[in-house]
C-alpha cells in the first residue's frame, strides 16, 4: 500500500520577544485496505499543520473510493483542538460520501480528550483496531 510520511519544522513564538522551534511530526500510513474498509495508522502529534495533513489524506482516500476508513490512533502522542476538529471534519466528510470514519486504539491522552469533549461515541471510538 502507499505510504504518506511527512515531517515539518515550524517556527513559533513562545513569549513576547522570544522565538523558538516546535517540531511537529505526524505520520499517516495506509496499512491495510480491503473492499470493506481501509486501515490508516496515524502516529505523532495530531496538532497544527499535522491535523490539516491528516484531513487532506482522508480526502484523497474518499476521492479514491475508500468509503469506510478506520484510523489507528495508538501511536498518537498529542492531540489539540485542531486535531479534534480534523477528526470531526473527517467524520463529516466520510458520512457525506456515504461512508464512515471510525477511530480505534487511541492512546490514553487522545481517549481522554475525546471523552471529555463528548465526541468519543459520535466518532465511533473503539478500544481495538477493527478494519
Amino acid at each position: 500500500m502507499g505510504k504518506d510520511v511527512r515531517r515539518t519544522r515550524t517556527r513559533t513564538s513562545f513569549a513576547a520577544g522570544t522565538t523558538g522551534y516546535s517540531c511537529e511530526m505526524l505520520e499517516v500510513m495506509v496499512t491495510e485496505s480491503s473492499p470493506a474498509s481501509t486501515l490508516v495508522t496515524v502516529s505523532g502529534e495530531l496538532a497544527g499543520s499535522g491535523s490539516e495533513r491528516l484531513l487532506a489524506r482522508l480526502d484523497r482516500l474518499l476521492d479514491d473510493g475508500h468509503r469506510y476508513v478506520v484510523l489507528d490512533l495508538a501511536a498518537v502522542t498529542f492531540c489539540d483542538s485542531s486535531g479534534v476538529s480534523a477528526l470531526v471534519r473527517g467524520h463529516a466528510r466520510a458520512s457525506a460520501a456515504a461512508g464512515g470514519l471510525k477511530l480505534s486504539a487511541a492512546s490514553e491522552q487522545v481517549t481522554r480528550v475525546l471523552e471529555l469533549s463528548g465526541l468519543a461515541r459520535m466518532l465511533g471510538l473503539q478500544s481495538t483496531v477493527e478494519a
